[in-house]
C-alpha cells in the first residue's frame, strides 16, 4: 500500500548485511594476524631454544675441553696443576671465559683452578748453537710487554682482577705485589714472547700498572669490594670467639677460626699494596699514582669494619706497622682534603667503628708520644727563686738562672721542633687528639639527644640516631665499640695527656704583685744610687716572667685541645659521659691542678682573664673557654664526694681561704657577667649553665649560707631590685631565676608573697567552693570533695562548715579561720606517723613513705595542693620537712651529701668505704638488701650488680648508686605525685628562689625564739589600749620572761590587741561605755572574770583590763598551750585536759578556732 516504506526497509536491511559481513572479515582479519604473530612466535622460540640447546652442547663441549687442557677434575683428589706457558694460560683464560658463569659454583671452582696456574711457576727452554741449556722465567704479566698480545693480554687480566676482588681470590696479591713485576732470568727475549726493547721496560711497566691500578681501585671500586668480604669474616670470627669464651671449640670451629684469619691476613696484604705503590720511570720521574686517594679509600671503606682491629693478630699488626699506616692515617685525617670531602661519604656509625678502629690500632701497637714536659724546667726557676741567701749568694744564683734560661730557651726551641720518637712509626699524641676531632665533630651531625623526624632510629650509643641501621647488625659490636673506645678515658691515656697539667706548680699573678712589680721598678729606675746588681735582678725576672708566659701560653693551648676533646667525646657517647668525667675527675689531683693553671692564665691572672668584656658578651668564641667548661663538670661531680671534714678539717683538695672563696667569688662575677651582657632574644650560653651549676651546687650548707649572708647586706641593692621586678624588667628577673642566692632571703620572700598573691584568678562567686566536714575524718571528706578540684579552683574561696561528733553542723560563718583550722588539722592528720603516709628520719623530718602502695599516689598529689594552699594563705605549719625531700620539691637533684639526716649511719659507712684501703676485703657486690614486710628483698643497683662486686676502681660509682637508691629510685613514685600537686599550684621556678632550708622556713617558719620587741614594735591596739598602757606593759614584761621552750617565732603579719572587759557583759552593751569601764579597771571579781580570747580570722587578742600583773600572768596561762603550739591546738581539747578550766570559757567557730561569743554561751554550754 505504500511502496515508500518498503523500500527503505530494504535498503535498511541491506546496511545492515553489508556492516555485519564486513564486521566478520574484519575478525578473520585479525585472527589470521594473531595466528600469524603465534607462529613467528613458536618459530623464534624454536630457534631461540635450538641455539640454547647447541649453545649448550658447545658450553658443556668447552666446559669438558678446558677441563682437559687445564688438567681439571671434579674430584679434587685427581686435579693436578700442569705447569704452562704465559701464552698457554692466556688461551685457558679465552676459554674459560667463554663460558664462564659466576652464579655456578663449579664455575667458580674452575676459575680458581686458573688462578692457581697462573701463580705456578712457568718456565721454558731452548738451546743455543753451543748447546748450551737457558732457562727464562716467564711470569702471565710478562704479557704485557709484548706487542703482540698486550692488548687482549690487559684486556683478560682486568676481567681476572675483578673477579678476584669479588671472590677474595689469593691471586690478588700476585697482581697487587710490586716485588712480582721484576723480571728475573739471562735472557728478556725468548721464542715465545716477542718483548720490547729493554730500555723502555720500566716506562711500559708504569703505564701498564697505572691502567690497572685506576680499573680496579677506582673504576671498580676495589675497598669497596673488599669491605664485604671483611664484614663477612670479622663477623665470623667475633661470633667464634664469643663462642670459645662458653665452651671449648670444635675441631671444625678452629680450623673455620684459622682459615678465616689466614683469608683476613691475605686481605689485608691486598688493601696495603695499593698504598705504596711508588716507582721510577726510565726518566727517574716518579710515576703520578693517586695515594691520597688510596688512603681515603682504605680508610672510609677498610678501616670502618666494626671492630676489624680486634681480629688482627701479631702478623696483621706488624704489617700495618712496617707500612707506617698509623701515623699516616692521622696524617690523613688532619688534612684539608679528607674533612671536606672523603668523610661525607661516611655514615655515622662508619665513622664511630674508624674512630674505635684507629683508638685500638694505637693502643695496641702504643705508638703515642708527648713532648718534653715543659714544666720542669719553670719549677727549678721558681725553687730558686724561692731561696732566701746572702748578696754574694743572690749574684751566684742570678747567674746560675741566666746560664739556666739560656739553656732553657735551647731546649724549648727543641721542643717546639720534636717530632722524632725512636720509632719512624710513632704519633705525635696531639695529632693523634686531633684527628680523634675530626672524626667526632662529623658524626655529631648524625646524632641527637632527643627524637625528630630526622634523628628517628634509636642508636645503641647515640640514643638517636638520622642514618641507616641494618636490620641484620650484630648489637654486640656497639658492646666492643665502646670497649675499643675506653683506652681514651682509662687511667694511662689521661695521665699522658694532662701530664703537664698535673706537674703544673706555678703560682698565680695577681694585679697586686704587678703593680707593687711594675712601681718598685720604676721607683728604682729613678735612683741614681741603684747597683749593677740589682738592674740585673731586674733584668733576670723580666726574663723569666716572660718564658714563663710564653710556655704557660703553649701549654693552654694543648691542654684548651684536650678539654675540647673530652668535653664533645662526652657529649657524643652520652652512655659513657659519666664514666669518663668520673674517671678525669679522680685522676690524682686533676681539678686542683687544672684551677691552680687556670688561675695563672692571662697577663693578670687570677681568673681575669674569662672575665674580660670580649668573653662575657661571646663566651663561646674565647678559645679557652673549654678548659673552664671542663673544670665546671669535673669540679662539681669531685664536690658530691666530698664531706665536711675533707673540704673544712682537712681541706683536700681544696683550702677555704686560697680556692673556694675565689672560686665561688669568680663563678657568681662570671654569671652575673653574663646576664648583664646577654641579650634577651638569644638563648644563654651552655657554659653559663655549667658555672651556675656545678661549682657551687655541691658545696656543704653552713659555706653556701656563709656567701650568702655575705650577699645580703646590702638593703639598698634589696629594695631597688625589688622595684625592678616589680616593674617587670627582664635582666632582674633572669637574675632572678637564674641566681637568685645573690639576692636578700627578705626581698626574695616578699616577692614569692606577691607571686602567690598575684597568681590567683578571681571567678566571680564570692561564695566559692564550700565544704562540709566532719571533725573526725577531716582527711577523707577533705579528699573527697577537694581531690577532684583544678589547680585554680583550688586556689580559689574555700569555705568550710564542720560537723561535730554528735552529726550536728556547728554554727557560724566562716571568714577564714574555719579555713585555716581546716587546714592545720587536716596537715595534721596526713602526716601523723599511725595513717603512714610519710617516713621520719632520725631527726623527726618527713618524707614519704616508699612502702605506701600506688593508689594512694593520688592522696599524695593532693597533700601537695594543700601545703602549696597554706602557703598561698600565709600559714605557718609544723611541718618539718628532711633536707632531699625539700630539694626535691624545689626542683634540684640530690646527691650523696644529701643522706645527712635520713640516714647518717648509711653515709658515715659510705665515707669509711671510700677511704677503706682494700674494698674486695669487704665482699660487696651491687644490691641493696632490704626487709619488707617481713622478707628480705634484694635489688641491683645496676644491671648485673648481683654479680659485680666492688672493688678500689668502682667504689665511687657504688657509693654514688647506692645514695640515688636511697634518695630517688626507692620513693621516686611518691615524691613525683606529691612535688606534681605542689608544683601545679606554685611553679618550679618560682620555688627555686630559695635553697632547701629557706623553703623550709617560709613553710613552717625559724625555729628561732621570738623577739617580743619586734612583735611588740608591729603591733596595733583598739579599744583604748596603747602601748603605755599599764596592763599592755605588764603583757609584754611576762612575754619577755617566756623562756625558750615557751617561744617560738613565726613570720606572722600585724597582730592587733582589743581592749575588752573583765566582766561578762551582754552582747548589746554599748561599744563606747565598754572600753572606758575597762580603762578605769571598773568591774568586780577580776580574778573570776573572763579569760583572754583570740580571734585567728584576724590575729587578733582580746585581752581583758585586769588590775595586776600577777592576775594577767594567771590568766595567759590558760592560752600558753595556744601560744606555743605551732598547731594552734583547739582550745576544747586543752579545757578537757587542764585541771583548772574555767567553765565559763567556751569555744565556738564564727570568727576562729578559740574566738569567744558572748551570745551564744548558753547554747554552748
Amino acid at each position: 500500500m505504500f511502496p515508500f516504506n518498503n523500500q527503505k526497509t530494504k535498503k535498511q536491511e541491506f546496511v545492515d548485511k553489508a556492516r555485519s559481513e564486513r564486521e566478520q572479515r574484519e575478525k578473520q582479519r585479525v585472527k589470521q594476524k594473531q595466528e600469524e604473530k603465534k607462529l613467528k612466535a613458536v618459530v623464534e622460540i624454536q630457534s631461540l631454544c635450538r641455539k640454547y640447546n647447541r649453545r649448550k652442547k658447545n658450553v658443556e663441549q668447552l666446559r669438558k675441553l678446558w677441563d682437559i687442557d687445564a688438567g681439571f677434575s671434579l674430584d679434587h683428589e685427581t686435579r693436578t696443576i700442569s705447569k704452562s706457558s704465559s701464552i698457554e694460560i692466556l688461551r685457558l683464560t679465552l676459554l674459560l671465559f667463554a663460558f664462564f658463569n659466576s652464579d655456578q659454583i663449579i664455575d667458580k671452582v674452575r676459575f680458581t683452578h686458573l688462578c692457581k696456574m697462573i701463580l705456578s711457576t712457568t718456565t721454558t727452554t731452548s738451546t743455543t748453537d753451543q748447546n748450551i741449556q737457558h732457562v727464562v722465567t716467564a711470569p702471565f704479566h710478562l704479557l704485557l710487554l709484548s706487542e703482540t698480545y698486550v692488548d687482549i693480554a690487559q684486556k683478560f687480566i682486568k676481567k681476572i682482577l675483578y673477579q678476584c676482588v669479588i671472590n677474595v681470590v689469593g691471586l690478588l696479591i700476585y697482581f697487587l705485589d710490586p716485588k712480582n713485576y721484576i723480571i728475573k732470568g739471562t735472557s728478556l727475549n725468548s721464542n715465545v714472547i716477542s718483548i720490547s726493547n729493554p730500555p723502555t721496560i720500566s716506562t711500559l711497566w708504569n703505564q701498564h700498572l697505572l691502567i690497572l691500578h685506576n680499573y680496579l681501585i677506582i673504576e671498580k671500586g676495589f675497598y669497596k669490594e673488599i669491605r664485604n668480604g671483611m664484614i663477612n669474616r670479622v663477623n665470623l670470627i667475633l661470633s667464634i670467639k664469643s663462642r670459645e669464651k662458653k665452651v671449648k671449640l670444635s675441631n671444625e670451629d678452629e680450623k673455620k677460626l684459622k682459615s678465616t684469619q689466614l683469608w683476613l691476613k691475605a686481605c689485608l696484604r691486598c688493601c696495603l699494596f695499593p698504598l705504596n705503590l711508588q716507582f721510577n720511570d726510565g726518566d727517574n720521574n716518579k710515576q703520578s699514582i693517586p695515594l691520597n686517594h688510596n688512603l681515603n679509600e682504605f680508610l672510609i671503606f677498610v678501616l670502618s669494619t666494626p671492630c676489624l682491629i680486634s681480629c688482627f693478630d701479631e702478623i696483621c699488626m706488624e704489617m700495618i706497622k712496617q707500612n707506617n699506616i698509623p701515623s699516616r692515617i692521622i696524617e690523613n685525617l688532619c688534612s684539608h682534603e679528607f674533612s671536606t670531602n672523603f668523610i661525607n661519604i661516611m655514615s655515622g656509625n662508619d665513622i664511630i667503628f674508624l674512630m674505635g678502629n684507629i683508638t685500638e690500632l694505637v693502643a695496641k701497637l702504643n705508638i703515642l708520644f708527648k713532648k718534653k714536659n715543659l714544666s720542669n724546667n719553670t719549677n727549678n726557676i721558681n725553687n730558686i727563686n724561692n731561696e732566701k741567701s746572702d748578696k754574694k749568694e743572690k749574684i751566684d744564683k742570678k747567674e746560675k738562672i741566666d746560664n739556666e734560661i739560656k739553656k732553657d730557651k735551647k731546649d724549648t726551641k727543641k721542643d717546639k721542633d720534636i717530632n722524632v720518637s725512636p720509632d719512624s712509626s710513632s704519633i705525635k699524641f696531639h695529632d693523634f687528639i686531633r684527628a680523634i676531632i675530626t672524626l667526632i665533630q662529623n658524626c655529631q651531625k648524625f646524632v641527637s639527644t632527643k627524637q625528630s623526624k630526622i634523628h628517628y632510629q634509636y642508636h645503641p650509643i647515640f640514643m638517636w640516631y638520622s642514618g641507616k641501621i641494618d636490620k641484620d647488625f650484630p648489637r654486640e659490636h656497639f658492646t666492643r665499640l665502646i670497649n675499643q673506645l675506653e683506652y681514651l678515658w682509662q687511667r694511662p691515656f689521661l695521665l699522658n695527656a694532662f701530664d703537664q697539667i698535673l706537674n703544673f706548680k706555678l703560682s698565680p699573678q695577681n694585679d697586686d704583685d704587678n703593680n707593687s712589680h711594675h712601681h718598685s721598678s720604676s721607683s728604682n729606675s729613678s735612683n741614681s744610687s741603684k747597683s749593677f746588681t740589682q738592674k740585673k735582678s731586674d733584668f733576670l725576672d723580666n726574663k723569666k716572667s716572660r718564658l714563663i708566659s710564653s710556655q704557660t701560653t703553649l701549654l693552654a693551648v694543648d691542654t684548651q685541645l684536650l678539654c675540647k676533646f673530652y668535653l664533645i667525646l662526652s657529649k657524643l657517647l652520652g652512655s659513657q659521659k659519666h664514666d669518663i668525667m668520673m674517671n678525669l675527675t679522680y685522676l690524682s689531683r686533676f681539678v686542683p691542678s687544672l684551677w691552680n693553671f687556670m688561675m695563672c692564665l692571662g697577663p693578670k691572672g687570677r681568673m681575669k682573664i674569662f672575665l674580660a668584656d670580649p668573653v662575657v658578651k661571646d663566651p663561646e668564641k674565647e678559645p679557652l673557654i673549654e678548659i673552664l667548661d671542663l673544670f665546671c663538670e669535673s669540679c662539681g661531680i669531685l664536690l658530691l664526694t666530698l664531706d665536711d671534714d675533707e673540704l673544712y678539717e682537712q681541706q683536700t683538695p681544696f683550702t677555704i681561704e686560697n680556692d673556694i672563696i675565689p672560686m665561688v667569688n669568680f663563678f657568681n662575677k662570671f654569671c652575673f657577667a653574663i646576664l648583664s651582657h646577654s641579650s634577651l632574644d638569644k638563648p644563654l650560653p651552655a657554659i653559663f649553665e655549667s658555672a651556675r651549676r656545678d661549682p657551687k651546687k655541691s658545696l656543704p650548707i653552713s659555706f653556701t649560707n656563709f656567701l650568702k649572708k655575705s650577699t645580703s647586706k646590702d638593703s639598698k641593692l634589696g629594695t631597688s631590685f625589688l622595684e625592678r621586678v616589680r616593674n617587670n624588667d627582664t635582666i632582674s628577673i633572669r637574675i632572678l631565676n637564674l641566681l637568685p642566692h645573690t639576692i636578700p632571703f627578705e626581698t626574695r620572700l616578699e616577692i614569692f608573697r606577691e607571686y602567690l598573691t598575684n597568681s590567683v584568678i578571681p571567678n566571680g562567686n564570692e561564695l566559692g567552693t564550700v565544704i562540709t566536714v566532719r571533725r573526725n575524718h577531716v582527711l577523707d571528706d577533705a579528699f573527697k570533695h577537694l581531690g577532684g578540684l583544678t589547680a585554680i579552683r583550688t586556689k580559689g574561696k574555700i569555705r568550710v562548715k564542720f560537723v561535730n561528733e554528735a552529726g550536728s553542723d556547728e554554727a557560724g560563718l566562716d571568714q577564714g579561720g574555719p579555713f585555716k583550722e581546716f587546714i592545720t588539722q587536716l596537715i595534721e592528720e596526713a602526716f601523723d606517723p599511725e595513717f603512714g603516709l610519710f617516713s621520719f628520719t632520725p631527726d623527726n623530718c618527713l618524707y614519704p613513705n616508699p612502702y605506701v602502695q600506688s593508689t594512694k599516689l593520688a592522696l599524695y598529689s593532693f597533700l601537695g595542693r594543700m601545703i602549696a594552699r597554706a602557703l598561698q594563705e600565709g600559714l605557718l605549719l609544723d611541718v618539718q620537712f628532711a633536707g632531699f625531700f625539700l630539694s626535691k620539691l624545689s626542683g634540684r637533684a640530690v646527691f650523696l651529701e644529701d643522706l645527712v639526716g635520713l640516714n647518717n649511719e648509711l653515709l658515715k659507712n659510705l665515707m669509711f668505704l671510700k677511704r677503706y684501703p682494700d674494698v674486695e676485703e669487704l665482699g660487696l657486690y651491687f644490691v641493696v638488701d632490704e626487709e619488707i614486710n617481713g622478707k628480705i628483698v634484694s635489688n641491683e643497683l645496676r644491671l648485673g650488680g648481683s654479680h659485680a662486686m666492688v672493688t678500689n676502681e668502682n667504689r665511687i660509682q657504688y657509693i654514688y648508686l647506692m645514695a640515688d637508691y636511697k634518695l630517688n629510685r626507692l620513693n621516686k613514685e611518691q615524691t613525683k605525685a606529691f612535688i606534681d600537686g605542689f608544683q601545679s599550684m606554685i611553679p618550679e621556678n618560682w620555688l627555686r628562689m630559695f635553697s632547701p632550708p629557706e623553703l623550709q622556713r617560709v613553710i613552717s617558719g625559724e625555729d628561732v625564739d621570738w623577739d617580743p620587741a619586734d612583735l611588740r614594735k608591729h603591733t596595733e591596739y583598739q579599744d583604748g589600749y596603747t602601748d603605755q598602757h599599764k596592763c599592755i606593759r605588764n603583757l609584754w614584761s611576762i612575754l619577755e620572761e617566756f623562756d625558750t621552750n615557751d617561744k617560738r617565732a613565726h613570720l606572722l603579719p600585724k597582730f592587733t590587741i582589743r581592749m575588752v572587759s573583765t566582766e561578762n557583759e551582754p552582747e548589746n552593751s554599748r561599744h563606747v561605755i565598754r572600753p572606758v569601764k575597762a580603762f578605769f579597771n571598773i568591774g568586780k571579781n577580776a580574778t573570776k572574770g573572763r579569760l583572754p580570747t583570740t580571734s585567728t580570722c584576724f590575729n587578733l587578742l582580746k585581752l581583758p583590763a585586769y588590775p595586776s600583773k600577777s592576775i594577767t600572768k594567771e590568766k595567759l596561762k590558760y592560752v600558753k598551750p595556744i601560744l606555743e603550739s605551732p598547731r594552734r591546738r583547739n582550745l576544747r581539747d586543752y579545757l578537757n585536759e587542764s585541771p583548772q578550766r574555767d567553765p565559763t570559757y567556751f569555744v565556738c567557730y564564727q570568727c576562729g578556732t578559740s574566738c569567744v561569743n558572748e551570745r551564744k554561751k548558753e547554747q554552748h554550754m
